[in-house]
């Protein structure tokens, strides 16, 4: 690697006389500059045979503290430039949705829910008016390396800067929101600086936020048990059951219910108590007669049942032809 290159990139960024962190590039050479993790004198270095960046007039501090505090003003300069101009400081998380709708009722299961995550959108300064550096919670005795709270409650969050410490369990089990944000190096102040974070950026973790879980009546997208195999039941003219198969996805809702359709999974018993409720929704009038509607029969499998009067299995339209047959 170019020493240069990594030593420039390593000083993008320094104070400006009104104490605001500027990057290399918007640098002056008739303005002074100091060094955000040791206070010490910056020069820039503006010319074109190499890259940009400020130099140092003494030995360098360490690279922890430059990125630490580099981060800590950036997020802070971000937040307070957002609040003064109305702009949205947007944070990213995930919400657990769950669909009751009439797909996920085919299962029989009243305690099942589809569940999926899909984005949930904050701004931030909708929710903390303020933002202050290193501020001492009075309420908790910690201090946070940001804290952004609301001037009209007692709500608030903490601001984390993690460079190769992270979170206190102090702070992590105080309840309180936190937004922890692992830098290691100048891009991840870039990022910081952009006003929109999210949870599914790696550089981001953030502890005790707890999105409202949202319930809707209808899918949307891949349902979480679409899956699933189902078997939906029918009965011609004749009185003769057919059956079809399709995942839970696939079952076509304009032609299919919970009346015929369930989970191929569901157990013999189960299985027949629902073939029986179809048959008498269809045939009410028991104009058909079939072993599953007999009170001689149980255990069905696949199209037979076991008769206890006869003793052996029989298929579900034996009883058209039998002489011991008698209504459950």
């Amino acid at each position: 690697m170019d020493r240069r290159k990594e030593y420039s990139i390593q000083y993008a960024y320094a104070m400006d006389a009104y104490a605001t962190l500027i990057h290399i590039t918007q640098a002056s050479q008739s303005q002074q500059y100091t060094c955000p993790g040791c206070g010490g004198k910056l020069t820039p270095v503006l010319g074109e045979q190499k890259a940009k960046h400020f130099r140092h007039l003494q030995d360098c501090c360490s690279s922890e503290s430059y990125l630490h505090k580099c981060a800590k003003e950036a997020f802070l300069y971000c937040y307070t430039h957002a609040l003064s101009l109305a702009k949205p400081i947007t944070l990213l998380l995930e919400r657990q949705v769950c669909c009751t709708g009439a797909r996920s009722v085919l299962l029989g299961d009243p305690g099942f829910r589809c569940q999926k995550k899909e984005p949930a959108t904050y701004d931030m300064t909708k929710l903390f008016d303020t933002a202050e550096l290193e501020k001492y919670d009075n309420v908790l005795g910690l201090k946070p390396d940001i804290m952004l709270s609301d001037s009209a409650t007692s709500r608030r969050c903490y601001v984390e800067i993690c460079v190769t410490h992270p979170c206190s369990e102090e702070k992590l089990n105080s309840g309180i929101p936190i937004l922890e944000f692992k830098i290691t190096s100048e891009s991840d102040i870039h990022m910081l600086l952009s006003g929109t974070y999210e949870a599914a950026d790696e550089r981001l973790t953030p502890y005790n936020f707890s999105p409202k879980p949202k319930t809707q009546d209808s899918c949307s997208g891949e349902c979480s048990a679409g899956h699933i195999e189902m078997a939906m039941w029918s009965m011609n003219e004749t009185g003769r059951l057919k059956v079809e198969y399709a995942s839970l996805q696939g079952v076509d809702l304009r032609c299919n219910s919970s009346s015929n359709t369930w989970p191929v999974s569901l157990s013999s018993e189960d299985t027949k108590k629902r073939l029986i409720g179809m048959i008498n929704d269809i045939d009410p009038n028991h104009q058909f007669r079939l072993c599953l509607r007999c009170k001689y029969s149980n255990r069905w499998d696949s199209g037979y049942l076991n008769c206890t009067k006869k003793s052996k299995q029989v298929p579900y339209t034996e009883a058209r032809q039998c002489a011991e047959y008698e209504n459950s």
